[in-house]
């Protein structure tokens, strides 16, 4: 799902467009295990400081097309990679570190 900060940006005609560029460059396949391709993922993962970034948010050498599963594998490695590092985003997309989390 997408952040707060990044709605506008996944509803723009611009977006649109890409994405349906990316998923046609990848003949509609998952790049990582060769199943329907329903999703665009951001290698890059987008926040509230790069998104207005083209070569970050739109540029197809940071984008490539997953099914939901392996989409879904990726952000849990992401967000595995950054605790493991001490790091985590929070809501908004800003990092953190764990030790300044209070839950």
């Amino acid at each position: 799902m997408a952040q707060r900060f990044s709605k506008p940006f996944y509803n723009s005609k611009e977006w649109k467009k890409i994405r349906d560029y990316i998923i046609k460059r990848d003949k509609y396949l998952c790049v990582m295990c060769g199943n329907v391709a329903e999703e665009v993922h951001h290698n890059i993962h987008l926040n509230p400081g790069n998104i207005n970034n083209q070569m970050i948010s739109m540029h197809e050498s940071n984008l490539i097309s997953l099914c939901k599963d392996c989409h879904f594998k990726q952000h849990a490695q992401k967000k595995s990679d950054e605790i493991s590092e001490g790091y985590i985003f929070d809501d908004d997309g800003y990092i953190i570190e764990i030790n300044n989390c209070t839950s």
